[in-house]
Formats: C-alpha cells, structure tokens, sequence
C-alpha cells in the first residue's frame, strides 16, 4: 500500500511522491527509446562488451607501444624533478628498453611486438588507444580507477553503467557478469561495485571452481513448485516492507535478486557446459592446453554469455610474465 499524503507531507512522503514523478518520466524515456530503435536513423551497432581485465599484464612499450626513445637511453641513471621521496623512488633508477623488437603489420601499419605471432594477422580490426592512463601506481587504487574511474573505489564500475543505460536482453541472466579467477582482483568486488547507482546494477561474478553462484539450486528434496511458493510468500513479506521504506534500493534489489536466481537456475547450467562447442572451437580458444586453458574457458565462456542476451562480461586474468 502506498503511503497516505496530506496538505502538509514530511520529507518522506515528499520525496517519495517525487520518486513516483520520476517513475512516469522514466517510463516516457522508454517508450521513446524503443520507438527509435524501429526509426530509420543510425544508431550504435555496439549493444553487448567483453573486457579483459589482464591485471599483472605485460607493459604497453612491450607489446603495442614502442619507445625508440627509451632505446637510446637504454641502462641511463634517471630521477624525476619534483618526485616526492618514496620507497619506490629511492636508491638509483634507470631507464630500460623493451626487450623485444616491433615490427609494423597489417594495412593499417600498427606497430606491435614481434611476440604476437597470430595477433599481427588481426590488427586492422583492433582499435589501439594510447590516452589511458591512472594516477595511482599502487594496484588497488590503480584498478579502482581503471574499472570506476575513482582510485579511491566506491562509484559504478564500467559495467554498471552500460546495464544502467542500456538495460538487459535476457531477463533471465545477469545484465553484468564478472568472470574473476580464484581470487579477487586488487581492490576485490568493489572494481565491480554499482557505487551510487541502485543495487541490482552490480555484477554478479560466477565463481571459477564449483557451484558458478553458490545455493542457485535448491536443496535435495525441494520442488521447484515448492520453491517458487516460497518465493511468492518472500516477495509478498519484503514487499509490504519495502512500502514502508521505498527509499531502500537495496531491498528491491535483493527481491529482484531471488527471482533472477529461480530463472537462472534453467540458463546458467546449458551456458557453462562446453561439451556441445566443437573440437575446432575449443582448440582456438586453448582450451585443454596447460597454458590457455583456464583463460581460455573464461574467454568462451564470455562469448557464450553475450550470445545469450548478457551486456557486460568482464573477465579477469593473473598473467605471470
């Protein structure tokens, strides 16, 4: 039941008669925008992403970016004006040039290391962007900035955003999706955290070993009739508590959270069996190889999800150099 408003309402009732002005606006933005997807104008041909997060990666002036500059100043003793003093800054520092050489490929003349073999075949289709850059070199706060944009943490990552502004194609997966390794990143979840944004805009990881989402299968004995009586009697108790506090996003996001789950439990498990992909398929993505293997699965993995409807998938890598 809604609240009761009267001539003079608290702050509460004010604020949430102004969420309920913002929901109309909010559902005239939508009608607008699936009326011009069917309009003849162009539009972004972009609508789902895969990012690699190869966190320990190796350097840019090793693989993409070469520094004929750095070259000639090879084994050259350095220090930087103004450079406040700082375990990482103290003692004697030189500059050290990449020890593999470049070569130009493709149409286009990218310049790329020597060691992507295969790589050097697909470079003119690749976009290099050399703009990026952190203020942090501690690896937390530097994988905040590179995932929210904040080195201190706490806003939405990329992820969230694109599900926020985009929406999801499958309402029965996740619109962001986390492909982490064993453990977390630097910075843990929160390079994955919906900040500001309301709660269902996080990402869900799927965890690399075992069950994908822990308890997304109910218990032995359990039917799925019996589960989904018990869903309706949750949603019927948080919802009346939820119109008592409509201001907690968390709330409705955590209910939204449990019927995501029930329909999940028919998606996820086709999605994360490779046994149907062909021999061919697992071969170019390393699959079975001591190397590729796990990066390999995550990558298939990702291609298999955003074929399914999901947005963002982000997976995560440790690469030891």
């Amino acid at each position: 039941m809604r609240p009761h408003f009267h001539a003079n309402p608290t702050r509460r009732e004010a604020l949430y008669g102004l969420g309920a002005g913002l929901g109309s606006v909010a559902l005239t933005s939508l009608l607008q925008s699936q009326a011009s997807a069917l309009s003849p104008n162009p539009s972004a041909s972009a609508k789902r992403c895969i990012f690699l997060m190869m966190e320990g990666g190796p350097s840019h002036i090793d693989t993409f970016d070469p520094k004929p500059e750095l070259t000639k100043r090879h084994l050259q003793k350095f220090k930087r004006s103004g450079e406040a003093e700082s375990a990482m800054s103290s003692g004697e520092r030189y500059f050290v040039k990449s020890p593999f050489e470049f070569e130009k490929a493709g149409k286009s003349g990218a310049d790329i290391s020597s060691e992507w073999i295969h790589l050097k075949k697909q470079v003119d289709d690749i976009c290099f962007y050399r703009g990026a850059q952190v203020d942090s070199v501690n690896h937390p706060t530097a994988c905040y900035q590179l995932n929210t944009g904040n080195r201190f943490g706490g806003d939405p990552g990329i992820g969230s955003w694109v599900t926020y502004g985009l929406g999801t194609l499958n309402e029965n997966l996740p619109g962001f999706v986390v492909l982490p390794r064993t453990a977390y990143p630097q910075g843990g979840a929160g390079n994955w955290s919906n900040g500001f944004l309301p709660a269902d805009f996080q990402g869900t990881p799927l965890r690399p070993e075992g069950s994908p989402i822990l308890d997304l299968n109910p218990p032995a004995g359990i039917s799925r009739l019996r589960q989904r009586q018990n869903l309706d009697l949750l949603a019927k108790l948080n919802q009346g508590h939820l119109n008592t506090h409509p201001d907690r996003s968390e709330l409705s996001a955590r209910m939204a959270s449990y019927e995501l789950a029930y329909r999940m439990q028919m998606e996820v498990p086709e999605i994360l069996d490779l046994k149907g992909e062909k021999e061919t398929t697992l071969e170019a993505y390393g699959v079975g190889q001591k190397d590729t293997d796990a990066f390999g699965r995550k990558c298939l993995l990702a291609r298999r999800l955003v074929e399914k409807g999901v947005r963002f998938v982000q997976a995560l890598s440790l690469i030891h150099i």
